[in-house]
């Protein structure tokens, strides 16, 4: 790591979304060797994650992080760099002629990276300088008070004392995700029909007033971000299922990082190593309610097996996800 002397990253990054991975970055290399940039790079779209690390022989390694919830791989960006990251690795999608530069990083989220001086400063800053190539400067500005208002990372993994028979879960309704609906269904009807639950949160009715026949199950509670993550590690367990598109989404990784016992429905894209059921997770088996009604029951009143659980998806998280892991395997990729 020594020898990587500049890193240069393309100044049009989403801030709300690729804060996970600028910490990751400077957390090995320093903050000042970090330098936003795009006249090193080509005409990328706004939105787009690149880096370029420029050893000290003036070498340089380029690196695209592709963190979009779609499966299918940026031509351009794949032919630029040395290795492309993706978060939502689907073999489907992968060229044959290049795909060994792909490689499967797994989910990560929206952290809290940049200060209110630096979300102000360099946001302000970096939208005047790139003015002249952003497609969308309000929306470039706003990503940074986006990323100011989530949490640190280092907040997941903060412990809360997990209640007796509590579970806590709410989540969306997507208009065109009928396989998301129904799993989330399904894991809140488990929930409240079980006598050993005690159970809060539901579905969040969509703004238009269509709840696409999910009306049983609203919840009539708003919570705020500290409140979700509060209630969230106080849950006996969560529940996961791949989100939009058939992507991880952020809860996957949240829940990972938080060292909770997750109950999953089967993954449609591949991580960089296996969660192993019943090691790091439990997955459904069969997706359907009675399924879900086991699950639950197992975990209720499995103490053990919940903190075994627990203990070892933060494990995995520290171990394949943790944004200096990412990067670091990036950057040796080729090693």
């Amino acid at each position: 790591m020594n020898n990587i002397k500049k890193v240069y990253i393309f100044g049009l990054f989403n801030a709300f979304y690729d804060s996970f991975y600028i910490k990751g970055i400077q957390d090995l290399f320093g903050k000042n060797k970090i330098e936003y940039n795009v006249s090193l790079f080509p005409r990328f779209k706004q939105n787009t994650f690149a880096v370029i690390f420029k050893y000290n022989d003036n070498t340089e390694y380029k690196v695209i992080i592709d963190s979009r919830d779609a499966a299918d791989i940026w031509k351009d960006e794949l032919l630029w760099c040395d290795v492309y990251g993706k978060i939502n690795y689907n073999i489907a999608e992968i060229p044959a002629d290049l795909g060994s530069k792909i490689i499967p990083i797994g989910p990560s989220f929206g952290i809290k990276f940049f200060n209110l001086y630096e979300s102000l400063f360099l946001g302000l800053k970096n939208t005047l300088s790139f003015r002249s190539v952003l497609l969308n400067p309000k929306d470039y500005l706003a990503n940074y008070w986006r990323q100011y208002k989530r949490l640190p990372l280092e907040d997941y993994y903060i412990k809360e004392k997990v209640l007796e028979k509590y579970v806590f879960f709410i989540s969306s309704i997507w208009k065109k995700e009928f396989q998301t609906n129904t799993n989330r269904a399904n894991f809140i009807k488990a929930c409240k029909d079980s006598s050993s639950v005690l159970f809060e949160g539901g579905l969040a009715p969509r703004k238009d007033g269509d709840n696409l026949g999910f009306d049983a199950l609203l919840t009539t509670g708003r919570f705020s971000l500290q409140s979700y993550f509060s209630k969230t590690k106080k849950s006996e367990f969560v529940f996961n299922t791949p989100a939009v598109l058939s992507c991880h989404g952020w809860k996957l990784g949240e829940f990972l990082a938080m060292g909770k016992a997750i109950i999953s429905t089967y993954h449609t894209n591949v991580l960089p190593s296996p969660l192993e059921n019943g090691i790091h997770i439990l997955y459904v088996d069969k997706n359907l309610l009675q399924d879900y009604s086991e699950k639950i029951a197992h975990l209720i009143n499995n103490t053990q097996k919940r903190q075994e659980l627990e203990d070892n998806a933060f494990a995995y998280f520290k171990k394949h996800l943790e944004p200096k892991v990412v990067i670091n395997k990036l950057v040796n990729f080729q090693d």
